[in-house]
């Protein structure tokens, strides 16, 4: 683990614009020493420029490592970025490698894409008869849930999509689904307004619509919004509200890891932790 004094002459180069460095200094800590899902969480603020510079190089290197530590959930995403050449030079091969796995734990996004690379021939071997048998399994996965397959996919920035959709566009879909109350919508809109992507860049309506993600049991709409209350990004800095929020990710998802929760809560009094759960409890009691 590297020293403190070291630690902040590269949080200056890579974290000019956050404001709370004593945050992104544990965050950054922690991903050096490999915990998978720092190195996750500094993966997506990259990406989204949330506290932190737009870089996709530095969130799929964040990413990889978070993969190589054990953090599956990563697969899809970074797959994205090797389809799609965000971050990484394009590798159609590396990509399908990811897909497959993420496939394997039952992502429907990833599926359609392993079946996309069976039919063109994209780091598989092109095969008709593997392309109609894994598009069935998205079709079988989907559902109800083909808008939120079609988002991921917008988002993603992946193939015929890059160049069907403007910025402008997808924001304006983005935009539309969140208004017919789909919670990815919410998410993705507040990821656009994070990024600047599509929209002017701005913190205060990026956290509005995350809430709506989160008040919609989005996991990462949660998380999200965590994460704008403990950096005082678009609100006033307000670590029991973050830790609220982790509280309830925690609740809804109790395989998710709290390590965003546990390095907030260590700049927090026992007072205002029990008060945190205390939000997070009648936050989940009203909910039901």
């Amino acid at each position: 683990m590297r020293c403190f004094t070291a630690l902040l002459s590269g949080v200056a180069v890579l974290f000019a614009t956050l404001t709370s460095a004593d945050d992104l200094t544990d965050i950054l800590v922690a991903a050096e020493a490999d915990n998978a899902v720092a190195q996750m969480v500094l993966g997506g603020m990259h990406e989204h420029g949330m506290g932190v510079a737009l870089n996709d190089t530095r969130s799929a290197y964040w990413w990889n490592r978070s993969l190589d530590n054990g953090y599956i959930d990563i697969a899809k995403g970074l797959g994205s970025m090797y389809f799609s050449g965000r971050g990484v030079p394009r590798d159609y091969e590396r990509a399908m490698e990811l897909y497959l796995f993420a496939a394997e734990h039952g992502h429907p996004h990833a599926i359609k894409y392993v079946a996309l690379g069976y039919q063109r021939g994209l780091g598989l071997p092109q095969d008709a008869d593997k392309a109609a048998e894994w598009r069935a399994k998205a079709a079988a996965l989907e559902g109800p849930d083909a808008d939120v397959v079609f988002l991921d996919s917008l988002q993603s920035k992946e193939t015929e999509l890059q160049t069907l959709y403007t910025e402008e566009e997808m924001f304006a879909e983005f935009l539309r689904q969140a208004n017919q109350g789909n919670a990815r919508g919410f998410y993705y809109v507040s990821v656009a307004y994070t990024s600047g992507t599509g929209v002017a860049r701005n913190y205060i309506e990026a956290e509005k619509w995350a809430r709506g993600a989160a008040e919609r049991d989005l996991t990462s709409g949660i998380r999200h919004l965590g994460l704008f209350h403990q950096l005082g990004q678009g609100v006033p800095r307000d670590r029991v509200e973050a830790q609220k929020w982790y509280y309830v990710l925690e609740e809804l998802r109790s395989d998710d890891d709290p390590f965003l929760s546990v390095v907030n809560g260590n700049y927090m009094t026992k007072d205002q932790l029990a008060e945190a759960r205390a939000l997070a409890d009648a936050w989940l009691a009203n909910r039901e």
